[in-house]
């Protein structure tokens, strides 16, 4: 078992555990945080795993990935903000 492995393992945990906090948290605050945080540990697991495969194309998918989940996230808080207007 090398280094690697053991980093994407991590991460994966990691992600695991944003994504419980999104499903389970007891205010609406709560799960966007936790959607935030497992929209961008997957955004570097995908970086992670550009680097280690060398496919640069994976790099164009990382950034898009944080940018749709920048935008839910933003139109997510102005939703609850506003009380369900956008």
């Amino acid at each position: 078992m090398n280094d690697w492995s053991i980093i994407i393992g991590l991460m994966a945990a990691s992600a695991m555990g944003s994504l419980v906090r999104a499903m389970i948290g007891p205010t609406v605050w709560d799960r966007m945080l936790g959607l935030g945080l497992t929209t961008s540990k997957v955004t570097l697991g995908i970086m992670l795993a550009s680097f280690l495969h060398e496919e640069v194309f994976l790099l164009d998918l990382a950034m898009l990935f944080s940018m749709l989940g920048f935008l839910v996230t933003v139109l997510l808080a102005r939703f609850v903000e506003r009380k369900g207007v956008l």
